[in-house]
């Protein structure tokens, strides 16, 4: 899978197509990690007699049914090492206020209260997502075990190993990429107290959710002055680049206000069976 792209576009004159150029990238990476509330406990020290010696004049305890014969409950948590405080894909080990988060770049996890943000809406940390959801890449996402599978999970596409600074791959954290639609301005939460989420696109049809900029349709942009929701920076003939609505091809004068049609590229962006354009 391609990285996914902010599109830097040019804007052919005579056939009006339009040619992508990368203007900037996301990578997989994920940084800073969120340690406030997230604390490993220490494992407690035990001695052979504690473990095996119960103290004098008391009698170990029964069972609730009276028979020293049952079984006890089996714990079917599969936690993650190396500090096996909780698991993350699937969830388990944390209360119900609690979601299990990957805490280091070492795979370490702990359990942190959980806010209330929808997958692919923006975020500070874990803290601010919804039950089960982790804060990558600035937006909510749920957690998943094999990356580069398909995510059981409604409105996701495939699985993605999410990396340290550096590229070293993360032990633990790996997410479900969000299917999202580049047109809408809210389909990754819109602008929000937590930040900006835009639906970004890669060359391969690929969506996913993530922090964005806060420039405006026909403002000025560029690596460092990223477009809104619904917008992609568009590289003037006349020079300087501004950012423009997405829309889709097939939609003609409507994603463009009525007025002018949706342009295509000059290399298709096909996300399943739509292709996207800009707006002239």
């Amino acid at each position: 899978m391609a990285a996914l792209t902010r599109f830097s576009i040019v804007l052919g004159a005579a056939s009006f197509g339009i040619a992508i150029v990368a203007c900037s990238t996301n990578t997989s990476e994920r940084t800073p990690f969120n340690t406030m509330n997230a604390e490993v406990p220490a494992e407690q020290p035990t001695t052979e007699e504690e473990e095996t010696t119960p103290p004098p004049n008391q009698t170990q305890p029964s069972s609730p049914t009276g028979d020293a014969s049952a079984p006890e409950v089996k714990d079917d948590c599969k936690k993650a090492p190396p500090s096996n405080a909780c698991g993350v894909a699937p969830q388990c080990g944390c209360s119900a206020s609690e979601t299990c988060d990957v805490i280091d770049s070492k795979g370490n996890v702990g359990c942190v209260a959980h806010g209330k943000a929808a997958m692919g809406h923006p975020c500070t940390s874990t803290a601010g997502c919804g039950k089960g959801l982790l804060c990558v890449f600035g937006t909510c996402h749920a957690p998943c075990n094999n990356p580069g599978d398909a995510c059981g999970v409604a409105n996701t596409g495939s699985c993605m190993q999410v990396n340290a600074t550096g590229g070293v791959a993360i032990p633990n954290l790996a997410v479900c990429l969000v299917s999202c639609d580049p047109v809408n301005p809210t389909s990754c939460g819109g602008k929000t107290a937590a930040g900006t989420g835009v639906c970004l696109v890669d060359d391969e049809g690929t969506t996913d959710c993530q922090s964005g900029g806060n420039v405006a349709e026909n403002g000025a942009c560029g690596p460092n002055a990223e477009c809104g929701p619904g917008l992609v920076c568009i590289n003037q003939t006349t020079g300087g680049s501004v950012c423009k609505k997405w829309c889709k091809v097939a939609s003609g004068k409507a994603d463009c206000g009525g007025t002018q049609d949706c342009r295509s590229f000059q290399t298709k962006v096909m996300v399943g069976t739509v292709e996207y354009g800009a707006c002239p």
